[in-house]
């Protein structure tokens, strides 16, 4: 394909739906699937852009081929590839419209789904009062249409969670500085050729490539390759750092990580610099090119894949909780110190510039040494936070399977002829086979990591991973690490954010100006040592006014007043499909109708349901539960 067959043009968000302009989503292409972290990332990512006044911010390509006759903008574009981030912000531009953010309607009907009426009509209704909880209820949904409904819930909640942003200059910003590339096909083009050439194009240049080959510059020939390879290993965020490190050489996992394999034994990147030249003292070995000036780095790094995969050493049941890139500035903050808490700082756009600001506060003379000691630090946390840090543990391959919550350390398994991996619960010494049952503390550990995971979705806010990482390699051991201190840790910076955010405001917060964690906080309180075997944080977002803000007229029961309605008692946080399902169904409703999704999703849920089976739920249920929930958070506020 070539260039001139292209008709790329940069437009703004208000400028892709002028002059007549339709889009429709061919029936090829699956239903709108973004959830919270894609949503939520984009506007966090257009909020930052404003906040820091930049110029504008490019939010990447739209690909379209014409429909019609050859005058484009009247007959309309079919989406080739982009839909997702398109309806995305036909979404977030009909919110803005009818929350009186913006008054430019001119995106009103200019994008629909070919042959899926249900995912049109969503579109048409999703910003009228009636469709946000009383159009229909999830069990009616179907996928042509949840998606786009769920989407809207998403952008509501979140932008009315949030109140520093401010929504006027978000919506100027939104329509007039962010920008996409409308990349035209010509209308006879061959789409699986297309298609297959944008499957198998090379890698772009990412920018840990560029800060890799920046830090290496600084380093001396013999000390690149070391280097390098610790990087290699530590970006290949899904498997264990020891199984990355050292692949298919159990010798050398036991030079760098000891007889159990578990920990890391060197103490400086001068020593796994010799351990390196040893392992890999033959010139034809693979790390033997690694050694380059920068402008070949950056050319080898611009072609280059990911690591190679890992699965031959089992670690494909294993993943991430964050990408490499975010991890890269969690172990800077690990380096330099500081308390401090300045999202920029775990912003991964900004990973070049913050890694050039650090360098150069680091005299010449002494740069190379900063790279050393950044590389085993590199090294050091990987480890901690693939046995500290909670990860995602697969039982299968499905790729609908969200998996459970881990908190484990490789250890070394099998015959001393034959050693391989195996995992053992990271806080348990004894008897490692037969640890399958987490004790109480590692229990607590897992459950509020997982709270804190699922109410700090975006990279930039996860300061609780930093602070731990920072608080993990201060120890002087990982094995003197007990499972009690970590989860003191964590219950501090748990109180911490709910006192500043909650309890020690100057006005109290109601609605969806009551942070996040004052919920997930709450959950995790009402659990006793029984439900804490069972229970699991998931993914939650939607404030849900347990006494509907819109009751269902066919419904019978006792109204909550105005001033109670918006109060921490009468709320919980759900999931969406919770909150669609709930609909504006009064309190008993609720509770006969939906307890096995009240018994998932919230503890504080669920004692609102038990106290509205036995008594009913009023002004007077409302304000007892809401003081009692004061209560609780201030008494744990006393403690250690």
């Amino acid at each position: 394909m070539s260039k001139d067959q292209l008709h790329p043009e940069l437009l703004t968000v208000s400028g892709l739906f002028e002059q007549g302009a339709i889009y429709t989503v061919p029936i090829y292409q699956r239903n709108y699937a973004w959830q919270a972290a894609q949503i939520e990332q984009l506007i966090s990512d257009i909020q930052d852009a404003v906040a820091h006044e930049e110029n504008g911010y490019f939010l990447g390509n739209l690909v379209v081929t014409p429909k019609g006759s050859s005058n484009a903008t009247h007959s309309g574009f079919e989406v080739i590839d982009g839909q997702q981030r398109l309806t995305t912000l036909y979404l977030l531009l009909t919110f803005l419209e009818a929350d009186g953010s913006s008054p430019c309607s001119s995106h009103k009907g200019r994008l629909q789904y070919e042959s899926r009426a249900r995912a049109t009509e969503a579109l048409r209704r999703v910003g009228q009062e009636s469709s946000l909880r009383a159009g229909q209820t999830q069990d009616s949904m179907t996928d042509e249409d949840s998606g786009i409904h769920a989407g809207f819930n998403i952008i509501q909640q979140y932008i009315r969670q949030h109140e520093k942003l401010q929504r006027h200059r978000f919506a100027d910003f939104l329509r007039t500085r962010v920008t996409l590339v409308r990349a035209s096909l010509p209308p006879k083009t061959d789409l699986n050729r297309y298609f297959e050439i944008m499957n198998t194009r090379g890698q772009q240049l990412q920018q840990v490539d560029i800060v890799k080959a920046r830090l290496m510059s600084a380093l001396p020939d013999p000390e690149r390759a070391t280097f390098a390879w610790i990087w290699d290993a530590c970006a290949d965020m899904d498997a264990y750092v020891q199984m990355s490190l050292t692949r298919g050489d159990t010798r050398l996992r036991d030079r760098i990580f000891g007889d159990d394999w578990s920990w890391l034994a060197l103490t400086d990147f001068t020593a796994l610099l010799g351990v390196h030249a040893s392992a890999h003292a033959n010139p034809n070995a693979a790390t033997s090119n690694l050694a380059l000036s920068l402008d070949e780095a950056l050319q080898k790094y611009a072609h280059d894949g990911k690591p190679e995969s890992s699965a031959e050493e089992g670690n494909e049941r294993f993943r991430s909780t964050i990408e490499f890139p975010v991890f890269l500035l969690h172990v800077l903050k690990v380096k330099n110190g500081g308390e401090d808490e300045d999202e920029a700082q775990l912003d991964d756009k900004r990973l070049i510039q913050s890694f050039t600001q650090i360098l150069k506060n680091v005299p010449e003379a002494h740069r190379a040494e900063w790279v050393r000691d950044f590389g085993f630090t590199l090294l050091k946390c990987r480890n901690l936070f693939d046995g500290f840090i909670l990860k995602r543990q697969f039982a299968s391959s499905t790729e609908d399977d969200e998996g459970d919550w881990s908190l484990q350390r490789l250890k070394r398994s099998g015959s001393n002829s034959k050693p391989m991996p195996g995992y053992a619960q990271v806080f348990r010494h004894s008897d490692p086979e037969q640890d399958s049952e987490p004790d109480s503390d590692t229990r607590d550990v897992l459950l509020l990591q997982s709270m804190l995971r699922i109410t700090y979705t975006s990279p930039r806010t996860m300061h609780w991973m930093t602070q731990t990482l920072q608080w993990l390699a201060k120890q002087p051991s990982p094995q003197a690490i007990s499972s009690a201190d970590l989860a003191r840790l964590l219950k501090r910076f748990a109180r911490a954010k709910v006192a500043a955010t909650f309890l020690h405001a100057r006005e109290r917060p109601q609605e969806f100006g009551i942070a996040r964690i004052v919920f997930t906080y709450l959950d995790y309180l009402l659990l006793d040592e029984k439900t804490k075997r069972n229970f699991k944080f998931q993914f939650r977002n939607s404030i849900e006014h347990f006494y509907p803000q819109h009751p269902d007229k066919e419904q019978s029961g006792t109204p909550v007043s105005g001033g109670n309605l918006h109060l921490l008692g009468n709320l919980a946080l759900v999931s969406v499909s919770a909150n669609s399902k709930f609909s504006n169904s009064l309190p008993k409703a609720k509770a006969e109708n939906f307890r096995n999704t009240i018994e998932t999703q919230s503890p504080k849920l669920q004692r609102m349901a038990q106290i509205t089976l036995r008594e009913g739920w009023g002004d007077v249920q409302v304000a007892k539960h809401h003081a009692e929930m004061l209560a609780l958070l201030e008494e744990d506020m006393q403690k250690e």
